[in-house]
């Protein structure tokens, strides 16, 4: 089950990652827009209760859902040279997080 902790722990990274990125850091590294830190983040809300008490179809979902930050992270990285280390750090989370589900949805059992 350690890789149902390191997803949850990876959801909850991204979850955090989203207003630091987008209200707290000042420009050009991150936007200093508290509206886009909401809309970055709301969405991650959505399947955080699932994802968090290990429901595999929460997990499934929320992978589908990081795909948007998936490539918002690497179109950051590439197009932006200040936000770059924050991009990545969103794409390193989103790829061990979906690999983790991936592993996690061959170890548990089916219903």
């Amino acid at each position: 089950m350690i890789s149902w902790h390191l997803a949850r722990w990876c959801y909850l990274g991204l979850l955090t990652l989203q207003p630091v990125w987008h209200g707290l850091l000042p420009p050009p590294a991150g936007a200093g827009n508290w509206p886009l830190a909401a809309a970055a983040t709301l969405p991650l809300l959505l399947p955080l209760k699932g994802v968090w008490h290990g429901s595999l179809r929460s997990m499934t979902w929320a992978g589908y859902l990081l795909m948007l930050y998936l490539v918002i992270g690497v179109m950051e990285a590439w197009a932006n040279p200040p936000q770059r280390l924050p991009a990545l750090l969103q794409i390193a989370l989103v790829a061990v997080f979906v690999g983790s589900a991936v592993v996690f949805s061959r170890h548990s059992p089916r219903t």
